[in-house]
């Protein structure tokens, strides 16, 4: 637990200690209210670092995912790539085996065009004379001449094609190992952008995790705030309990909102705004504009008029016989601890103080300091 949860503990057990154990006069009360008004004040930093840690986490946790989205997304590369790479290196050796292949064709034709050449550098024209005057006739002689030009020729070719396919080969390769080249670059990349993402994805994770740790101090202290409902129930009592008692007001409540009757959000179990999770909703919020009066419900005493917890700037009005009222989130107070007030008098304005989503009053009823629905006894 955090040193200010811790404090904040400190100062909630502390207060209601003293209520319990002590009469509350009017300038312990005051006291009382300052300590409470101190605490408070640490509750509301308290949440709200709590919703920027929810924020924060919720910022991260998207981050990684798309980090995650990220890091399929290139590993699905890398090994596509592998893959093309892999029938690239197929296709490479591939032209090298015929490109080995054709070069013997061609050693070996270039060695038998060589030898002929060698033969006929050694005998010299003789021996071609000699082929050509074996004719029997002219045809035969110009038949056996053809025949010479056409060996020679086929030979030229023959060496002309080796090579054409030999130069196509070479260059195939060539093209071959400039894609595989870049594949492997591409590859490269790939990884040194996994290698990136695996970083920034463990960066993210460990904010992450000290967000978590933070969270779950910060919810540790909010947990006292569940405390608030008690202070003002043990308030509540305490203040009933050295009182006389005596009937001060007339027992039938008026609307305390003349301006505004819009209820929008009764008394009963529901999602909280701000703690974002289900909870007793202890009284009925009334969605008056801004700077609307406030009125008493019913005639009586005000013995709370101060900053409460959650409840903002809030006062409390005892109406004998057990029953109290009480009226939330106000921007001014209009009455002060120790007034008596009748039923109907202005005692403040409506306001967005506390844990407020906007201006609102929240109005409760509470009987022996429980809280009650108000809407069985207001008109």
């Amino acid at each position: 637990m955090s040193k200010a949860t811790k404090t904040l503990a400190w100062f909630l057990t502390l207060f209601l200690g003293l209520a319990l154990i002590f009469p509350v006069s009017a300038g312990e009360l005051e006291e009382q209210q300052k300590k409470l008004q101190d605490v408070d004040r640490q509750i509301n930093r308290q949440k709200s670092n709590l919703d920027q840690a929810r924020k924060k986490e919720k910022t991260i946790m998207g981050q990684l995912q798309d980090i995650e989205q990220n890091m399929m997304r290139t590993e699905n590369e890398i090994k596509t790539l592998g893959e093309r790479i892999s029938f690239l290196e197929g296709n490479i050796a591939k032209t090298q085996k015929d490109i080995t292949e054709m070069e013997a064709k061609l050693a070996e034709q270039s060695d038998i065009l060589s030898e002929r050449m060698v033969f006929i550098y050694e005998e010299g024209d003789l021996t071609y004379l000699q082929v050509l005057l074996a004719a029997t006739d002219i045809n035969d002689f110009l038949t056996r001449y053809d025949m010479l030009n056409l060996i020679v020729e086929q030979d030229v070719e023959l060496i002309d094609s080796i090579n054409e396919q030999r130069k196509a080969l070479n260059e195939k390769k060539e093209s071959l190992e400039a894609g595989r080249k870049d594949l492997l670059n591409a590859q490269q990349s790939q990884e040194e952008k996994k290698g990136i993402l695996g970083e920034e994805r463990e960066q993210k994770s460990v904010v992450l995790n000290s967000l978590q740790k933070e969270k779950k101090a910060l919810q540790q202290a909010l947990e006292e705030l569940e405390k608030a409902s008690q202070e003002i129930e043990t308030m509540i009592k305490r203040l009933q309990s050295s009182g006389s008692g005596a009937q001060l007001g007339s027992g039938t409540y008026t609307w305390p909102t003349p301006s505004c009757k819009k209820i929008t959000s009764p008394y009963g179990m529901r999602y909280h705004p701000i703690l974002k999770t289900r909870k007793l909703h202890t009284g009925m919020d009334i969605g008056a504009s801004q700077g609307s009066t406030i009125v008493a419900a019913d005639s009586g005493e005000v013995i709370y008029a101060g900053w409460m917890s959650g409840y903002g700037q809030v006062t409390v009005l005892e109406h004998g016989n057990g029953m109290s009222t009480l009226y939330a989130h106000q921007s001014a107070f209009l009455v002060k601890n120790g007034a008596q007030v009748s039923k109907g008098q202005a005692i403040g304005k409506v306001g967005s103080t506390g844990w407020s989503t906007g201006p609102h009053l929240h109005f409760e009823v509470r009987v022996n300091g429980s809280p009650v629905d108000p809407a069985g006894y207001v008109k």
